[in-house]
């Protein structure tokens, strides 16, 4: 049985390179490293190119969106084509963090969905408390033709189906774990096995049986077993349909390959 974490901050861990090869002795078999700024997206293409089974994304975080020189836009494309990349983000709108202007954050994502658009790359969406906003950004530059994922979903059911509607996948996180989140694990009854994804966030967003510690990639197995007792299946063939949606939307090789 073999899964893929959508979702890892690589660059955040103090070794990257041992915790992608106990993630591979769990049966976590890639890992899609994250950018959440130039210097994070140089940083995941750089692990990209060391360790096997690690792919990388560039993006700016909407909590860095005030810190993004015009310049940063021509080096993010340059390293999206030459990584390569396999999707743009994470991106989006947070509306929990008052780090970043409003405006200044739609300014930004706009410019990234465009840049997805631009290279046939699927978005990695970041949506805090902005969920209208989000959808509405989305729908207008009609970012369903190349699709994404809202990663760590934290909506309601309403919100879920106009992602899907979308064309978008939701991304499930170890908070699907947490006692008091019984709304996620209802609501991912409501998702087609195709367009569900599973990831850590690590190093945040420890599941339970691990809280307080630093998340990595391996723990992405709590998730999965905690996914495949919400939907009543084995976890053998929650992790079939999910490693298919993360290798078809981010266009990763075979298993094994």
């Amino acid at each position: 049985m073999k899964i893929v974490d959508t979702h890892a901050h690589l660059d955040m861990l103090k070794h990257p390179g041992p915790a992608v090869k106990r993630a591979r002795d769990a049966g976590v078999a890639q890992v899609v490293a994250v950018g959440i700024d130039l210097e994070s997206s140089l940083k995941a293409a750089q692990l990209s190119r060391e360790l096997g089974g690690v792919f990388c994304t560039v993006g700016m975080h909407p909590n860095n969106a005030a810190y993004t020189e015009r310049s940063v836009w021509s080096e993010l494309k340059r390293l999206a084509l030459t990584a390569p990349a396999v999707a743009i983000g994470e991106c989006g709108l947070d509306y929990y963090r008052d780090r970043t202007p409003k405006d200044i954050q739609r300014e930004v994502f706009a410019q990234q969905i465009a840049l997805a658009t631009d290279l046939g790359l699927p978005l990695i969406v970041h949506d805090r408390q902005a969920h209208e906003d989000t959808l509405a950004m989305l729908k207008e530059q009609h970012a369903g033709r190349i699709g994404g994922v809202v990663h760590c979903f934290s909506g309601d059911a309403a919100v879920a189906k106009k992602v899907l509607d979308l064309g978008f996948h939701i991304g499930v996180t170890g908070v699907l774990t947490y006692p008091a989140n019984q709304e996620l694990r209802d609501l991912v009854k409501l998702v087609p096995s195709d367009r569900l994804l599973i990831e850590t966030d690590c190093p945040f967003l420890a599941p339970q049986a691990m809280r307080g510690k630093p998340n990595e990639p391996s723990y992405l197995v709590h998730t999965l077993a905690e996914l495949a007792t919400c939907l009543g299946r084995e976890p053998e063939e929650v992790a079939a349909a999910t490693t298919d949606a993360a290798r078809r939307l981010f266009g990763l090789p075979e298993l094994g390959e």
